[in-house]
């Protein structure tokens, strides 16, 4: 009976210590999970109660901003000519690159049509002047003859009439000399005009400046204010169509067309000093002067076109060339700037996140200056002293406080 009794009692001791170890393992998971979820929810509800940590930002005072554009060089004074004349090109006396004074013969066209008309027009003027001379002989004859009857009628020596025709034909000689009068100014202005026909076979420069297109050669058929078929295609050319006799451009002094964006046009002003830099040579700066401005927004691409005016007498620039021109802007009234990150655009409009007294957010509207890209400048809504938040979430709403810190210098706007 002894066997079954200790055997039985073994069985009990296993049971119990497996109850045991199972009852430590189970502590030993559970304890620490419990621990860890009380830690959680107790740091989740700090977080949730918590001031959200934001960096912020002061804005600065606008400055100077450097504002670069891409242009194109032009000669001062750019002219084509073209033949005022028909006839063939019978002498040629400059081609590219020569320099001209103002007046300079360019070249001479033969044209025998205008010298003939010419001679034909002298011949009619010369035909009316024969023929004004003899209305008024006509008129002479007819006014004493007038006399004589008005004398013979005063003694009634004469039929009435005979005086009145005389009368008439007196008025007709009149008439008839102011007809041949007319004839004459007519023809002498007509003889005027072949003669100005006449002084266009001379093509002459309308100005001082260099020949930068040359498209005739001696020899060429040239139709009065007709183009004709490049030769010599120039720099001046913007393509090979057909072109005038030469081209004229004064270089002493470039011009540069520039567009400048609607934020910074009202800065831009006559007088201006500007530095144009030629492609390539971008460390030998060329020292101009804003010349003149649209004074009007070119609706489609809102910009304000802009001439710069460049000193050439050296003429080591040349037309056409591809150009930088930098302005230096300056700030116009007071303005602050900002990180562009910091701006808030919704259906409230612009704003900015400003940390106030308690550090308790506030959305403060501003009205925008110019946008610099990573910086954009206020024109109005900021006193200069505010505290802003430099990178505002959606969560963040009117009145919530939080907890400010300094934005690090090497990110900030």
């Amino acid at each position: 009976m002894s066997p079954p009794r200790v055997h039985g009692r073994t069985i009990r001791l296993i049971g119990v210590g497996a109850l045991g170890l199972f009852s430590v393992l189970l502590a030993v998971g559970v304890v620490p999970r419990l621990r860890n979820s009380r830690e959680l929810a107790t740091a989740a509800e700090q977080l949730r109660t918590a001031p959200p940590n934001v960096y912020v930002v002061r804005p600065e005072p606008a400055s100077i901003a450097d504002l670069t554009l891409a242009a194109t060089t032009q000669a001062i004074q750019d002219s084509i000519i073209y033949a005022r004349t028909s006839g063939y090109l019978a002498r040629r006396h400059v081609d590219i690159g020569d320099r001209v004074t103002a007046g300079q013969l360019l070249a001479e066209v033969a044209s025998p049509e205008v010298e003939q008309q010419l001679r034909q027009a002298r011949a009619e003027l010369q035909q009316s002047e024969k023929s004004l001379e003899l209305q008024r002989a006509n008129l002479d004859l007819a006014r004493a003859t007038l006399a004589r009857y008005q004398a013979a009628d005063a003694e009634g020596a004469v039929a009435k009439q005979a005086v009145d025709q005389s009368v008439a034909t007196f008025r007709t000689a009149q008439a008839s000399v102011a007809a041949a009068e007319a004839n004459v100014l007519s023809y002498t202005a007509n003889v005027q005009r072949v003669l100005e026909l006449t002084s266009f076979q001379r093509v002459v420069a309308p100005f001082a400046g260099t020949v930068i297109q040359r498209n005739v050669d001696v020899g060429a058929l040239i139709t009065a204010g007709s183009p004709v078929n490049n030769i010599a295609v120039a720099p001046g050319a913007v393509s090979g169509a057909a072109s005038g006799l030469f081209e004229v451009a004064q270089i002493d002094t470039l011009r540069v067309f520039v567009n400048v964006p609607q934020a910074y046009a009202s800065n831009v002003k006559v007088g201006l000093p500007v530095q144009v830099m030629v492609r390539g040579q971008l460390m030998q700066p060329v020292k101009a002067t804003v010349t003149r401005t649209a004074s009007a927004l070119d609706p489609g691409s809102r910009t304000l076109l802009t001439q710069v005016d460049i000193p050439n007498s050296s003429h080591q620039m040349l037309p056409g060339m591809f150009v930088y021109v930098a302005f230096e802007i300056g700030p116009s009234g007071t303005r602050w700037r900002i990180p562009a990150t910091a701006l808030v655009f919704n259906a409230q409009g612009t704003r900015v996140v400003v940390v106030g007294a308690g550090n308790k957010l506030h959305f403060q509207q501003v009205v925008l200056g110019r946008d610099l890209g990573t910086a954009i400048d206020v024109q109005s809504g900021l006193q200069g002293n505010e505290t802003i938040v430099k990178q505002p979430t959606v969560a963040l709403r009117e009145g919530q406080i939080v907890n400010p810190i300094a934005a690090p210098a090497a990110a900030g706007g």
